[in-house]
């Protein structure tokens, strides 16, 4: 299914969204803007995860759609899955040299 036609808990302009700012307001004593900053968040992560059954419908080498389960990242672990890292040792050291480069910057 695609990201934007999810279903999110909170749309703009409905009743739940406003009923669920007075719930946080006087139940946890938020700021409005810290209720609305938690109601986004729930937003977002309802849009990103993906629903129960989801197929991760990645292309693959037979040019059609994977219809593995899909992870939280909304690919399935073989199109999708965490890296390995690297195995050889100029990669390993490729890797080294760009995380002392990242942390350079901060």
């Amino acid at each position: 299914m695609n990201k934007e036609l999810r279903p999110i808990p909170f749309p703009l302009g409905s009743i739940q969204r406003g009923r669920q700012i007075d719930y946080l307001m006087l139940r946890h004593s938020l700021s409005y803007r810290d209720a609305v900053a938690l109601i986004s968040v729930a937003n977002h992560r309802a849009r990103h995860t993906p629903m129960p059954g989801e197929r991760c419908c990645a292309t693959t080498r037979r040019k059609t759609p994977c219809m593995c389960k899909a992870l939280a990242n909304g690919r399935c672990k073989l199109h999708g899955g965490l890296s390995t890292g690297p195995k050889t040792a100029e990669g390993k050291r490729n890797s080294a040299a760009n995380l002392l480069v990242k942390h350079e910057y901060k």
